[in-house]
Formats: C-alpha cells, sequence, structure tokens
C-alpha cells in the first residue's frame, strides 16, 4: 500500500495556478496578520473597512511581482535556494511598489484608502517571505520523509566544501535509491574546518578518518572537486585512507557530463584503480610535435589495440595530415573507425586497412599507396603464456613483422620508425621479451648501417592500465562476476603506466630521437599485483577476503616475479624530459645481426619448438627461461659448453643445437 501511496505521490505535480493562488492566500493572509500585529491584536484601534480595502489593493500589486519573477514555477518538493532567491525577488518587487503608491499619496497630501502605514508593509514583507518559503520547504521534508520511509541509510562525507561540495549535497538530498545522508565536508582550508554549510558540519581530512568515519559508521566519501582542483597525491591519499577504513569512495562525473546540467547521485562513480596510481600531468612539446605532424603521413601498425589506437586518437589530436591504421584484427577496427567517424574526424584525415604486418606483398602496397613519413610499430603478439606455447608464431609477427617493416621504411626512404617494446624485453625469461628484445637488436643494428637516412627509435616501458589482456580488466571482470580473483603469486609486482600516458611519451621520445636510441620511461615505483587486487575490490564497496576471494594460482610459463627496464650491462642518459632516459645498450655487430635474423626466420621452413627457441637464446644470451618447459634447453647449453669445452663463437645461428637425452648422455648435432 505504501509502495502505491510512494509511486502515486512520484508522478503527481501540483499545477502552477494551485501554488499561484496559495501564494496569494498567504499575501492576504500576512496582510492581516500585519495589522493585528502592528495595533498590538486591538481590533478597535483597526478601521477594518480600510483593512479590506487595501487587501482587495495588495492582492493585483502582489501578482504583479509574482508574474515577473514567477516564484510558483518551481516545483516544490524539489525547493532549493534559487526558488527562495524568486519569491524574495517578486516580494521585494511588490512591496516597493506599495511603498511607492504610499509615498506619492502622501506627498501629494492626498487621503487615500490605499495609503497603508510603513510598519505593517515591512511586516508584510517578512510575513510572505517567511511563510512562502517555510511553506514550501516544509513540504519538500515531508516529500522525502515519506519517499525514504523504510530505506536503509548510506552515511557520507563529501570531500570539498567549495560550490560542487554544495551541488553535491542537494543531489544526494534528492536521492532515494539509495537513501543518502550528508554527515559532513571534509575540507583542507583551514578557515572552513569547523564551521557548517547549510547546517552540516566541516572538518579537516585527520578529524574525519580519525574520529567521524568510526563514531558516525560513515559508508562512502564523496570526491566532489574538478579534476586538477586538488593535487593527484592528495587524491590518492584520500584514497589510501578510504580503502585502510574500508570505505567506499566515489567522485563526480566532470561538470560538461552532467544530464541536462544538473547533477544526479546516478551519476556519481566508483573512483577507479588509474585515479590510484595515476600520476602527474606528461608536459609536451606540444608545438614541435603538431608542427612536425600537420605535414607527415603516419602509418600505424597494431592500429586496433590499446596503445596503437590511443596513438592515433593523440595523432589526430595534434592535427597529422594522414594516419593510416593497420591490423588484421576486423572487428576492432571496425569499432575503431566508427569511433573517430563518431568524433567527427572526416575520412580524408586516416585510412583503416585490414592487414597481416608478415605479408610482404600487403605491406609493400601500404608503402607504394601512402608513403608515410613515419612508422609507429605497435603490432605484436603480447601475452606471455600464450607466446610461451606458441614461439612460432611470436618469431613470425613479433621479428618477422618488425623485420618486414624496418627493410621498407628503408626502402620507402620514411623518416622515422618507432617500435614499441617492453620491459619484459630487458634479461628475458619467456619467449615473448626474448622475441622483443630481437626485434630492438635489429631496429638498433639497422641505425648502424652506413649512409642510413631513416631515423630507427625504440620505446620501452612497462604494463599498460588497461590494455587488452591485461590484470586490470581481468580484475574487473572478476571483480563483476562476484570473484575470486586470481593472481600467480602474491609477491608478484609489476611497472605500470595508463595508455594515455604511455602514448605521450611515445609521440614525445618518436620527435626526440635521431636514431638509434632506445629510450626507456620513468615508470615509477613497481606496484604489488597483491595490493593492487586488495585495492580494486575495495574501491568497488566490497570487502577482499569477505565478499571477494583471492586466490593464488601459481607463475605462469616464463613469468617473472620482478620486471626489469634495464639490464645490468645498461645504464641510461638523462633527456630534456624529465621521464624519457637513454639506454646505453651494448654494441651490436649490425652485420651479424642481420644474418641472424635472417636465418631465425628462415628456420620458421621447418624447425621445432625447440630449435627456434634454441636460436633465439642463442641471439640473446641473457634469455634464460623461467616456469618454462624451455628451461632445460639452458641446462643443456650449460652442460654441453662444460663438458666439451666447446667455445661460445661454435653456438653459430647456422649450427643450431639440437638436444636430446638418452639416459645421461648429452648429444650435440650440428
Amino acid at each position: 500500500m505504501y509502495l502505491k501511496f510512494n509511486q502515486y505521490l512520484s508522478s503527481r505535480y501540483l499545477p502552477r495556478w494551485v501554488v499561484f493562488l496559495f501564494d496569494l492566500f498567504i499575501v492576504l493572509f500576512s496582510f492581516f496578520v500585519s495589522y493585528y500585529l502592528r495595533f498590538n491584536f486591538d481590533t478597535g484601534a483597526m478601521n477594518m473597512e480600510r483593512v479590506i480595502w487595501q487587501m482587495f489593493f495588495v492582492m493585483p500589486v502582489s501578482m504583479v511581482g509574482f508574474l515577473v519573477f514567477k516564484p510558483f514555477n518551481g516545483i516544490i518538493r524539489h525547493t532549493a535556494a534559487r526558488d527562495i532567491q524568486q519569491i524574495l525577488y517578486s516580494l521585494l518587487l511588490s512591496t516597493a511598489l506599495l511603498i511607492i503608491i504610499s509615498l506619492t499619496t502622501y506627498i501629494k497630501g492626498l487621503t487615500s484608502p490605499f495609503m497603508i502605514p510603513f510598519s505593517v508593509m515591512i511586516i508584510h514583507f517578512i510575513l510572505c517571505v517567511f511563510l512562502m518559503t517555510w511553506t514550501r520547504l516544509l513540504v519538500r521534508l515531508i516529500y522525502q520523509n515519506l519517499r525514504l520511509y523504510n530505506k536503509k541509510e548510506v552515511r557520507v562525507l563529501i570531500m570539498g566544501a567549495g560550490e560542487l561540495g554544495q551541488v553535491t549535497m542537494t543531489a544526494l538530498e534528492r536521492s532515494v535509491n539509495p537513501n543518502y545522508k550528508v554527515i559532513g565536508f571534509i575540507d583542507d582550508n583551514k578557515q572552513l574546518q569547523g564551521k557548517a554549510k547549510a547546517g552540516v558540519p566541516i572538518f579537516s581530512l585527520q578529524k574525519a578518518f580519525n574520529g567521524i568515519i568510526q563514531s558516525h559508521h560513515i559508508d562512502e566519501v564523496i570526491l566532489a572537486v574538478n579534476r586538477g582542483g586538488m593535487p593527484d597525491e592528495r587524491i590518492r591519499k584520500v584514497m589510501d585512507l578510504c580503502i585502510k577504513h574500508k570505505i567506499t569512495i566515489k567522485s563526480i562525473p566532470p561538470v560538461n557530463d552532467w544530464i541536462t546540467g544538473e547533477l544526479n547521485a546516478r551519476q556519481l562513480r566508483h573512483m577507479n584503480i588509474e585515479d590510484l596510481l595515476g600520476r602527474e600531468e606528461i608536459a609536451l612539446d606540444t608545438e614541435r610535435i603538431r608542427g612536425e605532424l600537420k605535414k607527415s603521413v603516419i602509418l600505424v601498425t597494431g592500429g586496433a589495440g590499446s596503445i596503437g589506437s590511443e596513438l592515433i586518437r593523440q595523432l589526430l589530436l595534434y592535427d597529422a595530415l594522414k594516419v593510416v591504421i593497420v591490423d588484421q584484427a576486423e572487428s576492432a577496427l571496425y569499432d575503431l573507425q566508427n569511433e573517430l567517424l563518431t568524433k567527427g574526424y572526416k575520412t580524408d584525415r586516416f585510412d583503416v586497412v585490414v592487414g597481416d604486418v608478415t605479408n610482404f606483398f600487403r605491406m609493400v602496397q601500404l608503402f607504394e599507396r601512402f608513403h608515410p613519413d613515419m612508422v609507429f610499430n605497435a603490432a605484436a603478439y603480447k601475452h606471455v603464456p600464450l607466446m610461451e606455447e606458441n614461439p612460432y608464431e611470436a618469431i613470425r609477427v613479433n621479428i618477422g613483422g618488425t623485420q618486414l617493416l624496418a627493410n621498407l621504411s628503408i626502402k620507402y626512404k620514411v623518416k622515422k620508425f618507432v617500435m614499441i617494446s617492453t620491459d619484459k624485453a630487458v634479461n628475458p625469461t619467456n619467449v615473448m621479451g626474448a622475441s622483443k628484445r630481437i626485434c630492438e637488436m635489429y631496429i638498433q643494428s639497422q641505425s648502424q648501417l652506413k649512409g642510413m637516412k631513416t631515423q630507427f627509435i625504440t620505446t620501452r616501458f612497462g604494463n599498460v592500465l588497461g590494455s587488452n589482456g591485461s590484470v586490470v580488466p581481468l580484475f574487473s571482470k572478476q571483480i563483476a562476476a562476484g570473484g575470486p580473483v586470481t593472481l600467480t603469486h602474491r609477491d608478484i609486482t609489476r611497472y605500470f603506466m595508463t595508455i594515455p600516458e604511455a602514448c605521450q611519451l611515445v609521440l614525445e621520445a618518436g620527435f626526440m630521437g635521431s636514431g638509434g636510441e632506445i629510450f626507456v620511461f620513468d615508470m615509477g615505483k613497481p606496484v604489488k599485483i597483491y595490493d593492487l587486487a586488495v585495492k580494486m575490490i575495495t574501491l568497488a564497496g566490497l570487502e577482499p577476503g569477505r565478499d571477494i576471494a583471492i586466490v593464488e594460482t601459481g607463475l605462469r610459463p616464463g613469468e617473472k616475479l620482478f620486471e626489469e627496464l634495464l639490464a645490468t650491462k645498461e645504464n641510461t642518459l638523462p633527456t630534456y624530459h624529465k621521464k624519457i632516459m637513454i639506454g646505453k645498450i651494448r654494441e651490436t655487430n649490425p652485420i651479424l645481426v642481420h644474418h641472424d635474423v635472417l636465418s631465425l626466420l628462415n628456420l620458421l621452413k621447418s624447425a621445432t619448438d625447440d630449435q627456434l627457441v634454441s636460436a633465439m637464446k642463442k641471439l640473446v644470451p641473457e634469455f634464460i627461461s623461467q616456469n618454462s618447459t624451455y628451461e632445460r634447453l639452458d641446462c643443456k647449453i650449460a652442460a654441453v659448453k662444460e663438458k666439451e669445452n666447446i667455445p661460445s663463437s661454435y653456438f653459430d645461428i647456422e649450427n643450431i643445437l639440437v638436444y636430446r637425452c638418452i639416459g645421461e648422455e648429452i648429444m650435440v648435432k650440428g
């Protein structure tokens, strides 16, 4: 019964004419009471006939004020400061008109029944303001209590006591499901602390988390500040405190995203892990980048992937002349194409091409057709466990694709070739990392060739938050499904960077490089994956271990506990950008690298997985497998060298060692 009544009440609104008549009634009632107060309730001293005439005179004058400012237009149950402002303006206008008429009558010495005492007009104004405001607020209070009857309260603190904080509180008070109750504001402004806003107290961050949270059983903290209005470090501190106290933290969307220009409680969003791990905004040499791109045709391979697609967005944002998007993932390309068209980019600004970077004839067609000025190679297989099981594909796509694109870039006189690498290429423990290290070596060797006009540049960074198949989307899906959240090892750590941040640094490094450099990005501090899982569960408003279990599954083949950005034999040099360093990589023989890479690719025609991985280990001596079936190859290489005293130079790429165990004996076949 109550539910039906509540639904009926929610769908019905008072007509404006009813509110208008009610306001006129208040005007007449207040006028009558004003005379009573003026004459101390002595009816004998009052000229009732005169009062009645004046009441009929006051009514049309008040109607003028109402019709000008329209206080009757507001929905009473949602009365806010603006509605009260309209009431005040309309009554000020009508009172001013009454005063002007009375003064004119007095100055001209006329005796008129419409000459109202000033004291009556002042009392009348005060009573009207009070009654019209009070009745509206009373209706609002009754309506809210009826709607919220029998609903569980969600007790919140609002971070930020400024204008956005006030708007947020208003939106929360209008919310029914959930039923928010604002306990207080948190603000860093010491002049506001200890005071109240709209009757709601303002606390310091320390007081809020050292007492108010516990004593008032706070459920949520809502961040009501503009992006940039609070330092990222401060936001992360608040998020860490909320996680520590097992409190949900949410934020309001940007003002531009408010529906019909008003904030709605349903628009509040959970803070995500990117907000927690995000770092200060990157300063780019935007004028230089824009100047170069305006006259350049850019080819981006792997353009439908996480990095490739964001790179394309930024290239178009910097007004690149044309961006050629290449990927073999048809559906992802289609989605990206629709996104760009929806954003208003015309088809003459970009071309979408379905193609395989290992297909010689297809790539030649593209270079012939577009003659790109720059190539960003983001096409690669990146999943460690899958590539451990499929070394053939890792070599064919990662190494073969890079080699083909690099060679075509030289032939078609591309100005810059930027390859996107990974921290897994440093002291690789898996096939994927080793394949990327070989790509780096090949790109670097191209720069060492005499008379090379194309500038070959490598960028190396760690894991990217939110990229396809990365741990963050995986955890998000597992949390949404009710768990468990799975991780391979409790102590595993990784470097993380947001997708936009990584792409901004790729662009900056691409234009910074002159050829041959391996640029290493400042990835910040490594993040413990277990802590990441705990924080993501908590940010979702759940409790780790109780609502969502965290399960260890064991390290996957080729997986490291810790990633490195630079090997021990490498060091870095600073650049003018504090987040980008140049890796000093040991010199390689470019002719030998070319020869060895070609030999490795030729092995794809007939070699087994063991033979392919053995060849990779020869090319990258620091490639030592971990948690992988290929660990036995490392043992056998060491055993052969020790037993037969064979020099390292014997292990030539064309004499790939094939190892078989026959009992205790190791046979070397060359």
